[in-house]
């Protein structure tokens, strides 16, 4: 049997360089194409991995063969239609889940930025041999399949049914901590990497109830999961998840994980954690393996397009915290409370009325990854409205005697678990044939329209309703208690420094928009006070209603003086109010099938 071999060596760790070996015999006389994706499934964006591959060479047993680069990410390849070989170097320093990095504590090795495709040999068996760098002490966690004389978690050999199979399964070297639990049979790894001290047990123990009430959505694991690993990255800073077939890699900081000497402490930080790690393993099912029918196959040398974000992202995105309080690590107060949260990130951006959902899935390449300052105006979050329209088609359900759970199951076995794709029109279809033209045609609106969605009517069948105040600040999200004193409108969001407040971003129609406020303005003084923080929230809410406010800005290092009005706030912040405890207990109890 023809197969693809690859090797992976650390061959300098001071200049971050990996060293790629592939072998294989040709199978026809012509030029044999390879090239290295450009993008990672599962992250929207191009990301050009081949800028990092350099040196690249081939040869055969009768010496050096012909490599002729023929565009940004491919080569040609001259052979004598006999076993060669092809070596190159990989620039591994990307701190994200999507790439490669490499110094002397870990290696992060995602195969989609290391290894050449063979074009032609897509479904050949894939072999992996990991060699161990020397005088390190280190060991190996991936999901790929370990060969017959490699022992767990040791360097050595591995397999991947395609070459599909082996871009998606990322792999982490060095000192690791390891914990492992069982769901519905089936082993699970818990993975940590550059950190100091954790309550692995507890982190463990609190991920596995996590794990199984994902499961019960879906009503099981996915047939062909044999393993799952958890693999998580602990830095200084950063903070992100992807998922692949049979794992996740997980970026997070020190003081997202559980202390040991607190036990009882649950920190934002880490309830943030819980609920990134759920959000990745709900994509085990959804996204991983129900999926757009245009990810069948993955063509990853250009970007491929899909209305379908909103579902498959904002539904998981839904789901993740969810999870928490129905398997008891939220209360749920706090989970109201960030339930806020993503109802006024996305109600207090204008953006929420330009573009559709549907819109922002499809231009996920150009617009939601590569955002500006002008994102605020022009581009929702696939996410977060995505995740809303999720919960208001929950509600509309259960006023129908049904459940988003019960369609999430249909939706599986219909095209996820026979990997059949789907399109927007196949789950519509199906939330038609299921709760009635209604709801399909309510759905269809909230994913290609520009309207505000209509919590306030919905809600109540979940047992809650809505209430507005005033928005404090940009960084107040939540909670019902109203502000001391009357709040005075502004909108910008900024950046406090010693030289003075850098604006990020000006909503339309917003106070600091009337002003005449641009992105990047450095706000140096309100009414000749220099601004800080304290001193322009000060100077803003203790002004008369109707005053103006004398503003002095840099831009572009010119001194440029505007006028602010001064305006009340609306009341444009949501909180919610729990009115029904029954109902609310029914929407976050056990999944109900």
């Amino acid at each position: 049997m023809t197969l693809l071999a690859y090797q992976l060596s650390i061959t300098d760790i001071t200049a971050h360089l990996v060293a790629v070996e592939l072998r294989f015999t040709p199978q026809s006389s012509d030029n044999i194409q390879l090239s290295l994706p450009s993008w990672i499934p599962g992250s929207y964006m191009v990301r050009d991995f081949a800028k990092h591959l350099h040196s690249i060479e081939a040869f055969d047993d009768a010496g050096a063969l012909t490599v002729l680069q023929q565009d940004k990410q491919s080569w040609q390849l001259n052979h004598n239609q006999q076993a060669l070989t092809v070596r190159y170097k990989v620039y591994a320093f990307d701190l994200s889940v999507r790439g490669c990095y490499l110094d002397d504590q870990l290696a992060i090795l995602n195969p989609a930025a290391l290894c050449l495709e063979v074009k032609g040999m897509e479904s050949a068996p894939v072999t992996l041999n990991v060699i161990a760098p020397e005088f390190l002490d280190w060991q190996v966690a991936t999901g790929l399949t370990r060969g017959r004389t490699t022992q767990p978690l040791h360097f050595g050999l591995y397999h991947a049914d395609n070459y599909q199979q082996l871009i998606d399964t990322p792999l982490m070297l060095g000192k690791l901590d390891i914990a492992e639990f069982d769901v519905c049979g089936v082993p699970h790894y818990l993975v940590l990497a550059g950190h100091e001290q954790v309550d692995l047990e507890r982190f463990k123990a609190e991920l596995q109830r996590i794990c199984q009430q994902q499961q019960q959505v879906f009503g099981g694991l996915p047939a062909d999961l044999n393993q799952y690993w958890f693999l998580c990255w602990v830095t200084d800073a950063g903070y992100g998840g992807l998922e692949h077939h049979n794992s996740t890699l997980l970026l997070l900081t020190h003081q997202d994980l559980p202390n040991a000497q607190r036990p009882d402490e649950s920190t934002a930080d880490y309830q943030n954690l819980l609920g990134l790690c759920s959000h990745e393993y709900f994509h085990t099912w959804w996204v991983k393996r129900a999926k757009p029918a245009q990810f069948l196959p993955y063509r990853l040398n250009t970007e491929q397009y899909t209305s379908q974000l909103w579902l498959y992202e904002g539904f998981t995105s839904y789901y993740d915290d969810l999870a928490l309080v129905r398997c008891g690590l939220l209360t749920q107060e706090q989970y109201f409370a960030a339930l806020e949260k993503t109802i006024n990130r996305v109600q207090l951006s204008p953006s929420e009325h330009v573009q559709s959902v549907a819109d922002s899935s499809f231009n996920a390449w150009t617009k939601y990854y590569k955002q500006d300052e002008n994102a605020v105006n022009a581009v929702v979050s696939y996410y977060t409205k995505g995740s809303l329209i999720a919960l208001c088609l929950d509600a509309l359900l259960r006023s129908k005697g049904k459940t988003l759970d019960a369609l999430m199951q249909l939706a599986w076995r219909s095209y996820g678990e026979p990997a059949l794709g789907s399109s927007e029109q196949q789950f519509i279809q199906l939330c038609s044939d299921y709760a009635g033209k209604d709801v399909a045609s309510q759905l269809y609106s909230w994913v290609h329209g520009t309207s505000a969605l209509p919590l306030a009517e919905l809600l109540p069948h979940l047992g809650l309703t809505t209430a507005k105040r005033q928005q404090e600040h940009n960084k107040d999200l939540s909670g019902s208690k109203a502000p001391a004193y009357p709040v005075r409108a502004f909108g910008a969001a900024f950046t406090a420094s010693a030289e003075g407040l850098k604006i990020a971003n000006v909503p339309l129609n917003s106070v600091a928009y009337k002003a005449g406020l641009m992105a990047q303005d450095q706000l140096i003084a309100i009414n000749t006070v220099k601004a800080t923080e304290q001193n322009f929230w000060r100077q803003l809410n203790q002004s008369k209603i109707g005053s103006v406010l004398t503003l002095h800005v840099f831009r572009k290092q010119r001194l440029v003086q505007l006028s602010m009005p001064v305006e009340l706030a609306l009341e444009t912040l949501t909180y919610l109010q729990l009115v029904d405890q029954q109902k609310a207990a029914a929407w976050l109890g056990k999944t109900q099938e």
